[in-house]
């Protein structure tokens, strides 16, 4: 059995085959994670497009809709600690935390429990809107799923 040698470097012996040119290379000559050469490796990065930044258009409502409600939270968030700084410490706030399936409902404030009252028939509402929407979603791909 005779011993190759490196293709590209020629000093070491050959063990692995480059998935891209075919070409016996060593260990150090090959990438761990591509199975390219470097040679290969060099050519591949320069062909490689530039990242491209994903149009609006294409993401997806949902995903929109996750990013609304996120400024909608963080902007009042600031307005709260705007308030707080202007006005003093007398503020009003109420919400509840779902830890798994288990409420966690916090208010303070001279006006908390009307507080409370709110977020927590915001929660019921949005649970209940969450129900209805998967539920939709489930008509729609089950009658997608039967026309196949």
């Amino acid at each position: 059995m005779r011993v190759k040698a490196c293709e590209i470097c020629g000093q070491r012996t050959a063990r692995y085959v480059c998935q891209e040119c075919g070409r016996e290379v060593c260990e150090a000559c090959l990438g761990p994670h591509t199975w390219i050469c470097s040679d290969c490796y060099g050519r591949v990065k320069r062909e490689a497009p530039a990242f491209e930044a994903i149009p609006w258009s294409t993401w997806s409502t949902p995903f929109k809709l996750f990013l609304l409600g996120f400024l909608l939270i963080f902007v009042g968030m600031i307005f709260v600690i705007i308030a707080a700084v202007v006005f003093g410490t007398s503020t009003t706030f109420g919400a509840v935390i779902f830890v798994g399936p288990i409420p966690i409902v916090l208010g303070a404030g001279p006006h908390s429990l009307w507080a409370i009252v709110l977020a927590v028939a915001l929660t019921i509402f949005g649970v209940i809107l969450f129900l209805v929407l998967r539920r939709m979603r489930m008509k729609n791909y089950s009658a997608f799923s039967s026309l196949r």
